[in-house]
């Protein structure tokens, strides 16, 4: 018999429940709630709301009510989900739906599994293997570009994502004419979705953000669906092509909808994440001479021209850095859910349809558990201190749970291969126009500067 996927229950046709009165907390001013001190810096709102609060409060933020869960063990609760209590669907549906209906995030219990099934051939070892070959051959074409802007100032920021952007073209898309008029499409495309995610007002009109943001999304859905049937004919490699082979329980193939969903989604996700993660890395080695020098002293000591995938776990103090970046600036700001029953969250009721917000880099700067939260300092995730196993769920910057980032893995290698060849061939220092930037965390994270520096020839 053929095994069918039950459909959702009633809890995602219920509208948002927005009573909470009973919850400690406050909704913040009429119309706009919480919303500037919110985007402007979610931490240090957080912060002071957590001092006033506690652990749990009502909030209301970005045109939505709910309820604002900090610290490691909501997160854990929330994330884990033990009980089938949270939907990550209705989480993101508000807005995200719009733009990645049907990818991951936007799937709960049995129906994300059923999805997942289509990129987990994508991020098995020997997929990671060809991608790491192959991301190594796109840097050094880029490095070598980059040596004609040495002694210059350059947007660090700008450099990397466009570089990344080209990464995503080949090695999701397997679109390797460089900077061919396809490449110049797609990146176009990807750019107007993500940026259509911080509309204002949903109105589908010219000149609007929302409206540039459904031109990028039918871009995008015109550029991968018509590709799905050749790729199933083929053996390429580019994760498109994992995608679209890729069967269901049923032994059938996914729709190419199913196909066009995911293969959007993963590339927001994947590009994005990555490109804050560097461009903060850059940041902080350039504000920290002692770690800066340490790494690339430890970079110096493999006479290797690249990094493959069975040498990712060759340089234990990058990963250090790595994680360091990520606890202070992690590069997803918030994951919110809503609940799908009435459930106990530290203590108190909260009803069905609740929207919960979890804010990963709040627990990432707790003093409770971190050691001068504020200062960068990798070592802190040494074998020696290990700051970061005094709870489950004090560092999660991929998240956890079913939902837990299928791409973790890659986006480290992405990470730890770029560091490696960028340090090898370059020293850089920052040239900001004043030291104290701001440090923007939507659309993206990322200095508000770009991260000019300075690069010369090692």
């Amino acid at each position: 018999m053929a095994k069918t996927i039950a459909p959702y229950g009633d809890y995602i046709h219920q509208p948002n429940c927005t009573n909470l009165d009973h919850l400690p907390g406050d909704y913040g001013l009429p119309l706009i709630g919480h919303t500037v001190g919110y985007l402007k810096d979610p931490l240090v709102w957080a912060q002071k709301r957590y001092k006033q609060y506690g652990p749990l409060q009502r909030i209301a933020t970005t045109g939505l009510r709910g309820v604002l869960a900090l610290g490691p063990d909501l997160a854990q609760q929330v994330m884990l989900d033990m009980d089938r209590n949270f939907s990550s669907k209705m989480g993101f549906h508000d807005r995200v739906q719009k733009f990645f209906e049907g990818s991951l995030i936007m799937e709960d219990f049995e129906h994300h599994r059923h999805q997942r099934r289509i990129v987990q051939t994508a991020f098995k070892n020997d997929a990671l293997q060809h991608y790491t070959k192959e991301i190594n051959r796109i840097y050094d074409r880029a490095l070598d570009e980059w040596d004609a802007d040495v002694g210059q100032t350059i947007p660090f920021f700008m450099y990397i994502k466009e570089l990344l952007l080209i990464v995503a073209a080949e090695i999701f898309a397997g679109e390797t004419e460089y900077k061919g008029e396809r490449v110049r499409y797609l990146n176009q495309a990807f750019l107007d979705a993500t940026a259509g995610l911080m509309y204002i007002l949903p109105w589908n009109i010219p000149g609007f953000t929302y409206h540039t943001g459904m031109k990028g999304k039918r871009n995008l859905q015109n550029f991968f669906r018509p590709m799905i049937d050749q790729k199933r004919k083929g053996d390429g490699m580019d994760m498109l092509s994992f995608f679209s082979r890729e069967k269901d329980e049923n032994g059938e193939y996914f729709t190419a909808e199913e196909v066009t969903n995911q293969a959007i989604f993963l590339m927001f996700a994947a590009h994005d994440t990555t490109t804050a993660a560097i461009t903060h890395t850059i940041y902080y080695l350039a504000r920290n001479p002692q770690v800066k020098e340490k790494l690339y002293r430890e970079v110096d000591s493999l006479d290797l021209d690249g990094l493959l995938w069975e040498d990712q776990d060759k340089l234990p103090y990058m990963q250090m850095v790595f994680n360091e970046v990520q606890r202070i600036r992690p590069s997803v700001p918030s994951v919110p859910r809503r609940t799908i029953r009435e459930c106990e969250m530290a203590g108190y009721k909260v009803p069905a349809n609740t929207m919960v917000f979890t804010l990963p880099r709040f627990t990432h700067w707790m003093e409770e558990y971190w050691t001068n939260p504020h200062i960068f300092d990798p070592e802190r995730f040494s074998p020696q201190r290990a700051e970061h196993k005094k709870h489950p769920f004090q560092f999660h910057p991929f998240g956890g749970g079913a939902h837990k980032c299928i791409g973790m893995h890659f986006s480290q290698m992405e990470y730890k291969n770029f560091l490696f060849k960028f340090i090898k061939r370059f020293d850089f220092e920052s040239r900001h126009a004043k030291q104290d930037v701001w440090m923007q965390t939507f659309p993206l994270p990322k200095p508000s500067d770009d991260m000019p520096i300075v690069i010369t020839r090692r």
